[in-house]
């Protein structure tokens, strides 16, 4: 498929290709992840360095109600495969959480745009940390003119117990206040999601 989105004037905001797949509850039960994903370990270096920290739930992060991860296990701005910043974090899955009765119907899955919300609010933490950015800041996810890539390949349901996020920044320019990375969403241990070259800008506070 291809798919376009445009505003109100007509000029195009996001478009893109994607595929879907049809699965049986059986292959749903037996999950494989995304095939092959090779997730960043950090050296001994690096995980000397980084630092643990709650995700602040103050401007300019999400309330509890849109927090998707909740805690950050290592922050190193200097690390991943171009020393430009690494980050991973993690939730515990509770099946109280709203978005599992509202979606889907018989059959309640963490909705795939919150997979890679969860991601987002890792890099946001690497962007406040990086240029001391306040609670006025205001961040643009995707940044329009950044093309992405994005693997699917699993769910997260409410008998999962953890799920964990790792971005690994790949190019930074601080003169706009744009980080792009390459992140993974595991769950449980199996690798779910695969996002290439995801974007976050920010404006400072003024």
């Amino acid at each position: 498929y291809r798919y376009e989105m445009t505003n109100r004037a007509g000029a195009v905001v996001y478009d893109g290709t994607t595929y879907f797949g049809f699965f049986s509850y059986r292959a749903l039960a037996e999950q494989i992840g995304v095939r092959e994903a090779t997730l960043y370990e950090p050296s001994a270096g690096e995980t000397a360095r980084g630092r643990a920290l709650e995700v602040p739930r103050l401007a300019p992060f999400s309330d509890d109600t849109m927090r998707m991860v909740d805690r950050v296990d290592s922050l190193i701005l200097d690390g991943g495969r171009k020393n430009l910043g690494f980050v991973t974090g993690s939730i515990k899955v509770d099946p109280s959480m709203w978005f599992f009765a509202a979606q889907f119907h018989q059959d309640p899955v963490w909705p795939g745009s919150l997979g890679l919300e969860a991601m987002l609010q890792l890099l946001k933490v690497v962007a406040v940390s990086r240029w001391d950015l306040g609670p006025e800041a205001v961040f643009a996810t995707m940044p329009i003119g950044h093309r992405h890539r994005w693997i699917y390949r699993g769910q997260v349901i409410p008998t999962n117990t953890r799920v964990e996020v790792q971005a690994t920044v790949t190019s930074v320019d601080d003169e706009r206040q744009t980080l792009i990375a390459d992140g993974f969403l595991c769950v449980d241990g199996l690798t779910i999601y695969e996002m290439r070259d995801f974007a976050l800008s920010a404006r400072p506070s003024q």
